[in-house]
């Protein structure tokens, strides 16, 4: 590598509350002092939506509580995986998520 400026990485071994997640530093919007995106969430309050995160696992619940066992949740667009995670957790022994994300 001859000549070439130097360059941050991007990917980044990340702590949260989800647990240890791989962020990318640029996955973010900025708007004024502030900004928005899942990885601007996890790097700057080491959680993504906490409402909406608890919200879809009242969800889940209320699902397994009306029809049983055998949940499937499909969390179309995983990105970082946060809901993914959070679901897989929830519905372990009972449940089932499927997790796409184009590449």
């Amino acid at each position: 590598m001859k000549n070439q400026p130097p360059s941050k990485s991007s990917f980044i071994l990340v702590s949260t509350h989800h647990g240890p997640l791989l962020v990318s530093r640029f996955d973010y919007r900025s708007v004024g002092d502030s900004g928005y995106g899942v990885g601007y969430q996890l790097l700057n309050t080491g959680s993504f939506d906490p409402a909406e995160v608890d919200l879809v696992l009242q969800l889940l619940k209320l699902r397994r509580d009306y029809f049983g066992d055998g949940v499937m949740a499909i969390d179309c667009g995983a990105n970082i995986g946060v809901h993914t995670i959070e679901w897989a957790r929830l519905m372990n022994g009972w449940g089932s998520v499927v997790a796409p994300e184009k590449p």
